[in-house]
């Protein structure tokens, strides 16, 4: 029966582990699709005007519209302006809106799944509080899950590292059930304001938002380890006879 509850007790503490990574995964990306001036910061610093044809004094406003269309708090894809001869210029053709539709798609998915994740590291903690009596599996069992986690996220940095338009392909044909992404940087706009290294950049950004959860995690699991566990040597120790009287 003991042997039942630390096994349980180890599985909770892998699966918050893990919960924890992909909660402060969607988390990250979400915030970074809603964040107009990450995104225009990015974009201009990536793709400047004379790289992507953009005047410099657009960036904020389609950084603004590619946040807002992203989140949901716009229901339409598309920026214009007024070039130096009063002419409009729309920026996007049709088929870089139905790729944003399907970006808008798994971004506002993303958001909706990081509250389930939230809800589900709030049982697993919990359910770590009422095992106390097992605490050393539990933290056995986050440092299991860091340990995984870790060779996971090492294997794709790795692949990253080696051929990163291989991971980035491969990335989009796990994702989109089309081709749209695929764009001609002479003729689209939107794939000259967001070259490798825009993505580049920004996957950095969840990579660190990733490793310190994960690692202040671990933190917490390896000072389990080492603590005294009073309540399981209490449990273990065996009860001292009362004295009888003479």
């Amino acid at each position: 029966m003991d042997r039942t509850k630390k096994g349980i007790a180890a599985a909770a503490g892998f699966c918050l582990l893990w919960v924890l990574i992909l909660l402060t995964t969607t988390v990250t990306v979400y915030n970074i699709a809603g964040d107009r001036a990450l995104l225009s910061s990015e974009m201009e610093r990536w793709a400047p005007p004379k790289v992507s044809g953009l005047p410099e004094a657009q960036y904020q406003e389609v950084g603004r519209v590619i946040a807002e269309y992203l989140t949901g708090r716009r229901t339409w894809f598309q920026y214009s302006y007024r070039d130096a001869d009063d002419n409009v210029v729309m920026c996007f053709h049709e088929n870089e809106e139905a790729h944003m539709a399907d970006c808008r798609f798994l971004i506002r998915r993303t958001g909706q799944f990081r509250w389930l994740l939230a809800g589900a590291a709030l049982v697993l903690i919990v359910a770590g509080i009422a095992m106390r009596q097992q605490k050393k599996s539990y933290a056995a069992g986050m440092i299991a899950g860091f340990c995984l986690g870790a060779l996971a996220i090492g294997a794709v940095l790795i692949w990253g590292l080696v051929n990163f338009g291989n991971l980035f392909t491969a990335f989009h044909r796990l994702f989109f059930n089309n081709n749209l992404w695929l764009m001609n940087s002479q003729t689209d706009l939107l794939v000259r304001l967001m070259p490798t290294s825009f993505f580049v950049s920004l996957g950095v950004k969840l990579l660190l938002a990733v490793a310190a959860v994960t690692l202040a995690a671990l933190t917490g699991a390896v000072m389990i380890l080492k603590s005294k566990n009073n309540d399981e040597e209490e449990e273990e120790q065996p009860a001292v006879p009362a004295e009888q009287d003479a």
